[in-house]
Formats: C-alpha cells, sequence, structure tokens
C-alpha cells in the first residue's frame, strides 16, 4: 500500500491483521489485542505532531512578548535606564488636548529654565510630538498619556491602573472632560471619574502629588456642561485633598480666549502658551518639593 513520506506503513500493515470472529451476526470484527495495537501506533504519531505545533506556537507568542517588552530598553543604555529609574516622574494625562498640543513642550522649557531638566522626566505609554512643538529646549521629553478623543469615564474604568503600573509616576497633571462633555456624560459621571482616577493614583502611589486643569472652553456649541464641570472642580479637590497626597488646581479656563483655539476645540500656539503660564508653575512647586524630600 502507497503511503506519505515517513509513515509507518510496514509497521501498521503487519500489525493489523483481520480476523474472523464467528459469531451469530456474522460481522468482522477486530480482535482486542490489535485493536490496542492500533491506538499505540496512531496515538504518537497524531499527538507527537500536535505537541510540535503548540510547542511552535508558543515559542513564537513569547518571542513577540519579549520583543515588545524590550523594544524600548534597547535604545537606552544601561546608564540612561538607571538615570531615568531614579529622576522624579511626571505624568501628563488627557485626551486631545494633551496628546495634539504643545504647552506640554512649553512646560519643559520652564523646567529646564528652574534647572530640572536632568532630575526630571515625563513618563506615559506615548512619546510623540504630532504637532512639531518646536520650544527652546530641543531634546525636551516627549513621553505622555494623552489619549485623542478619549472619555475620562473610560479612563477611570479602564486603562489608568495599568498605565501606571507600566509608567509609574510621581506627580499626575491631568486635563480631561471634554469629549464626555460632547457625549453627554453628566457633570456627576465625570466627577465620580475623577474621583476614582484619584483612588488609582494613590493605589499606585500612596504620596501622588495630583494638578487637576479646570477645562478650556469650546469655540464651537454650548460650554454649559464646562461650566457646570469646572464649578465642581474646587469643592470636589478640597475634599479630596490630603497632605501626603495633595490635589492642587491649575485655573486653564478663567482668562482663556475662543480666539486661541485653532479649530473651536484644541489650543493654538497661543492657546499652548497661555496653558503653560497655567500649568507650569503648581508643576515647578511640586517638583521643587519633591526633590526637598516633601
Amino acid at each position: 500500500m502507497k503511503t506519505c513520506a515517513g509513515e509507518p506503513s510496514t509497521q501498521i500493515d503487519s500489525s493489523l491483521r483481520l480476523h474472523r470472529a464467528t459469531q451469530d451476526s456474522g460481522h468482522e470484527l477486530w480482535e482486542g489485542d490489535k485493536k490496542a495495537d492500533l491506538l499505540a501506533l496512531l496515538a504518537p504519531i497524531h499527538y507527537d505532531h500536535l505537541l510540535k505545533q503548540a510547542l511552535q506556537s508558543f515559542k513564537m507568542q513569547l518571542y513577540n512578548l519579549l520583543t515588545i517588552a524590550l523594544a524600548g530598553l534597547a535604545a537606552a543604555s544601561p546608564v540612561q535606564l538607571v538615570e531615568r529609574q531614579q529622576k522624579l516622574r511626571i505624568m501628563p494625562l488627557g485626551d486631545s488636548i494633551t496628546e495634539i498640543a504643545c504647552w506640554r513642550a512649553f512646560v519643559w522649557d520652564q523646567i529646564a529654565a528652574a534647572g530640572f531638566a536632568n532630575q526630571v522626566q515625563y513618563v506615559g505609554s506615548q512619546n510623540s510630538n504630532p504637532q512639531g512643538c518646536r520650544p527652546t529646549t530641543t531634546n525636551w521629553d516627549q513621553r505622555h498619556e494623552g489619549h485623542s478623543g478619549w472619555l475620562a469615564i473610560d479612563i477611570a474604568n479602564n486603562y489608568l491602573a495599568n498605565w501606571l503600573r507600566s509608567t509609574p509616576a510621581d506627580i499626575v497633571q491631568f486635563m480631561l472632560g471634554t469629549n464626555d462633555v460632547f457625549r453627554g456624560r453628566s457633570t456627576n459621571d465625570i466627577i465620580a471619574a475623577y474621583t476614582k482616577m484619584v483612588q488609582i493614583m494613590r493605589a499606585a502611589n500612596p504620596k501622588m502629588k495630583i494638578i487637576v486643569d479646570l477645562v478650556i472652553p469650546l469655540g464651537v456649541g454650548s460650554n454649559s456642561g464646562i461650566q457646570a464641570l469646572n464649578a465642581r472642580i474646587p469643592a470636589w479637590a478640597a475634599g479630596l485633598n490630603t497632605t501626603e497626597s495633595p490635589i492642587v488646581i491649575a485655573d486653564c479656563n478663567t482668562g482663556y480666549k475662543t480666539s486661541d483655539l485653532r479649530d473651536g476645540v484644541h489650543p493654538s500656539i497661543a492657546g499652548d502658551q497661555f496653558l503653560a503660564t497655567k500649568i507650569g508653575p503648581p508643576l515647578l512647586n511640586y517638583i521643587r518639593e519633591s526633590l526637598a524630600g516633601n
């Protein structure tokens, strides 16, 4: 009988002989010991093949995971890695007003001008400069946790805990709520998301220092939802403020002109410069306190 290469045809043929059993039914039956021989011969062939496939699949998945995990490490020298681990860690957290804006770069200019550029770092899963920002500091840290279109509610419920595990922080600065308002979420729901985020931050780092921004106005549609959210933030922050993990407010709303929105939602360069003047000072205060051991 013809077989594919590698099949043990001779061995199978010799082991599988039919025996005519004399029974009332008159059917051909496999003799018991021959049936056992068949299973013994086929089982190793079948399961060995499956085992090899499973092992190969596992190796490929493990390789891919290790490649992703080590990709960021490969670009940095051991000295750079140690330096980053020892620096004060600041997470700029938010939506597109954090991701595709230049205020992060202008705040970094303030950090550098104060002499802290070698002692602090931005952290986050993102490392980008979508607007091509050109601050005075050419080698500014572009890491952040800004995600265009994302809601505060979703970030609180599904993402922040993992981000803080992957990229731990000592200071978190955030502006969130614009997309929640756009999608009709209530002020109560947004404030509840803020509260959950603070709980997650403190679970990750009991001494977390937090800056929450008053949300910038909109140049399109109604501002009633933004105004209602901003009106709630001061009392909310005061209620959760502690000595060990303080919360301060950066008032990015008062004095912000809607003419400084490039598209009715996102800040222009003038708007980014305004935000930097509001976010930079409380952040620098936190940096000084933290580096002094407070």
